[in-house]
């Protein structure tokens, strides 16, 4: 019987409004005696409410995501693994989340301008620029490439079979795309990017809405598709387009990629608790 047992406490964490929370493997944690078998995991808030915006809980283990604003506060997280026994094991944490500490660089330039108007004005030296030499020597960390991808995630869905160029951006408004992404049709493909790189608002939720919407609008068109872009949006793209084909039996051809078993158990959780919601939809 592949049984779960807590391996070690999970310690406090604390993160600021707008940062990046690094990747956090609850595996480390939460581990099976028979390493062979799966489990799934949830994040919630004690009380049931679901995690602060901006944050998520993959059902492999990992919480990251990046606070959004007003969601400074103190929190006890409520960890859930099951097997695929049907057992299952909580565990709880402090996550602190302070707000936005730092100068922003518009802040940082606008202050610098005002030192440079006033030292002209007085007929004095002009300030000097802040040393930002260190920075550029700090080490690159998983964490730091993964913020970055986070910050670029974009989605292209291709129409397979159509060998034309992409053509010009024609914007394609798409129920349930999130508004901190643009979305556009180019013939061939659709493709979606954030309309701000750096805006702290903009969530790893946005991005996966969007490719929902996204999947929705190829499923309509009935195309075979190929993905390209962020793992995270392909990966919500294929679940919806797994739904979708079985909510209206009309499956789509998807090109070149392989879901990871992980996405098929969400398939599975999904379809479920909809059946459970709306019975006799399963079929």
């Amino acid at each position: 019987m592949a049984a779960l047992t807590l391996a070690k406490v999970i310690p406090d964490q604390v993160i600021n409004e707008g940062a990046a929370y690094k990747p956090f493997d609850l595996k480390e944690f939460i581990r099976l005696e028979d390493p062979r078998s799966q489990v799934q995991f949830r994040a919630e808030l004690e009380g049931g409410a679901p995690l602060p915006r901006g944050m998520i809980c993959t059902t492999d283990g990992v919480l990251s995501g990046i606070p959004a604003a007003g969601t400074e506060g103190s929190y006890i997280i409520v960890i859930t693994a099951q097997d695929i026994e049907g057992d299952s094991l909580t565990a709880k944490f402090n996550l602190l989340i302070r707000p936005v500490n730092v100068a922003q660089p518009q802040d940082l330039l606008r202050d610098l301008k005002a030192q440079v108007w006033e030292a002209v004005g007085k007929g004095s030296p002009l300030p000097q620029m802040p040393d930002l030499g260190g920075i550029f020597n700090w080490p690159v960390t998983p964490f730091d490439v993964y913020y970055l991808l986070e910050r670029f995630a974009y989605l292209t869905i291709w129409d397979a079979y159509n060998a034309d160029a992409p053509g010009e951006l024609k914007p394609l408004v798409l129920k349930g795309a999130s508004q901190q992404y643009r979305v556009y049709d180019r013939g061939s493909c659709i493709v979606a990017s954030p309309k701000d790189l750096y805006a702290y608002t903009r969530t790893a939720y946005d991005s996966l809405v969007t490719a929902r919407a996204m999947a929705e609008e190829v499923h309509k068109r009935g195309w075979t598709i190929e993905f390209s872009g962020f793992d995270k949006m392909v990966r919500a793209a294929w679940v919806r387009l797994q739904i979708l084909g079985k909510q209206t039996g009309k499956n789509i051809e998807i090109l070149h990629y392989a879901a990871p078993p992980e996405d098929d158990v969400i398939f599975s959780k999904e379809m479920d608790a909809m059946v459970a919601q709306k019975p006799g939809m399963g079929g």
